[in-house]
């Protein structure tokens, strides 16, 4: 009954604006040119809104006149670096504003656009419909673009390297060699410092996001978890974990939080402030946690798999007999889209049932004699890597064929490296923080 009357009034209302007409349109396509992220966030809601009604009403003058006004601004909402969310709206609108004879503007969209569709395509059955319109129309052979934009350049001497890096609430957080905890807030190629904080007494080495999304967490060679939340435009510390050892990543499921130390592998419970030890003989180097199961990598290549819920353990991956690699551990861990990869002397890949099978990695990507993978990063089409052998260079890899195929330069040692919304972005031991985004 409820959802019926939403629908009548939404109808009601939408059948309002139309009256309105071409005013209401040029109004909503000044709010999606605002600078206010807020204001044009609003503004892309109701155009997605709108679109859907105007959609269910068949071919009108309203729905071309929107076409017209609408699409430019809301492509630009489209390309990596928006958040998701916004990036699927504005598909949303494009498909059911260009829906009928709209199809025709679809052949106007630029090669950077098509390209943004395709990155939403396993997001959105629109995206990819879109696609196949534009295709029709203009045949061309699908093209990964390599190219990347460098769209941030940040930091203020004084407190040593940045070793952590994620996005909360809209704003970037960075932590630093010396304990402190700054937030960002990024204005196209600016940021502001909007928020600090010195709590940890050292190296801020991670962060991870409660379940809910509502809290921050961030871990750190003080041997302490703590627990972050806004409250009144502040960050407040409202809970401190003490952990055995030096913190240097974890993971949160559920209650419990698997910690990768120097030397083990921890349990934490958040409730019971009790502590299990895992693998103390593995020499654990990487952790990875998907879908209640953390995937380790060990100083012996062998590849672990814990159950978070139950505890039960899992060899997905033999060690290695061979001495010659046996001080070649895996650094790096991804999962990433159903596939797991793993970085040392190599990468490799696999679907996560073909590591459990214990079949032959899908995909290898040699290094050269002596170069380490310190850190990987997967996104998309691409697999980000950092080395021992060019410690202030992120490489750039294409995925589906493990071809090297450009670098982006950090200016100095990178210290920690992070990905968000297709945008790539690293830390160095100056406390720049610079990022590119595939364009």
């Amino acid at each position: 009954m409820q959802d019926t009357e939403i629908s009548s009034w939404s109808n009601k209302f939408a059948r309002a604006i139309i009256g309105i007409g071409v005013p209401f349109i040029s109004a909503l396509a000044k709010g999606l040119q605002s600078k206010v992220k807020g204001t044009s966030h609003d503004c892309l809601v109701c155009a997605a809104w709108l679109a859907s009604e105007l959609a269910s009403l068949g071919e009108n003058d309203i729905r071309c006149y929107a076409c017209e006004i609408l699409l430019l601004d809301i492509v630009h909402h489209l390309h990596p670096g928006c958040e998701l969310d916004e990036r699927v709206l504005a598909c949303m609108c494009v498909y059911n504003y260009t829906s009928g004879k709209g199809k025709q503007k679809l052949m106007s969209l630029s090669e950077g656009s098509r390209e943004s569709l395709r990155r939403l395509s396993s997001f959105t059955w629109m995206a990819e419909e879109l696609l196949q319109v534009t295709d029709y129309y203009l045949p061309r052979k699908p093209r990964v673009s390599c190219v990347h934009t460098q769209i941030l350049e940040i930091g203020q001497p004084g407190n040593g390297a940045v070793t952590a890096i994620t996005f909360f609430r809209g704003q970037l957080f960075v932590g630093y060699f010396n304990g402190t905890i700054r937030a960002w807030d990024i204005k196209g190629q600016r940021a502001v410092i909007i928020r600090e904080v010195k709590e940890h007494k050292k190296a801020v080495t991670c962060f991870a996001l409660s379940e809910t999304g509502q809290n921050l967490l961030s871990g750190s060679a003080d041997k302490s978890i703590r627990v972050w939340k806004m409250a009144q435009r502040k960050l407040e510390c409202v809970e401190v974990f003490q952990i055995k050892e030096a913190v240097q990543k974890f993971d949160i499921y559920g209650d419990k939080i698997i910690v990768l130390t120097h030397k083990n592998v921890l349990k934490f419970s958040c409730s019971a402030r009790s502590t299990q030890t895992f693998y103390k003989s593995k020499h654990v180097k990487s952790l990875a946690l998907s879908q209640g199961k953390a995937y380790l990598g060990c100083g012996d290549l062998s590849i672990q798999e814990l159950d978070v819920s139950v505890e039960s353990k899992i060899e997905i991956r033999a060690p290695t007999r061979s001495w010659r690699i046996s001080k070649q551990p895996i650094n790096s861990i991804v999962v990433y889209k159903d596939w797991m990869y793993c970085a040392g002397s190599q990468v490799e890949g696999s679907a996560m049932k073909d590591w459990k099978k214990r079949c032959k990695p899908t995909m290898t990507m040699s290094m050269p004699k002596g170069t380490n993978v310190e850190a990987m990063a997967v996104v998309e089409d691409f697999i980000y890597l950092t080395c021992n052998k060019s410690p202030s260079v992120i490489q750039i890899w294409l995925r589906e064929k493990q071809q090297k195929v450009g670098r982006l330069p950090a200016g100095s040692k990178i210290t920690s490296l992070f990905t968000a919304n297709d945008i790539i972005f690293c830390g160095t031991e100056t406390g720049l923080i610079k990022a590119w985004i595939p364009l």
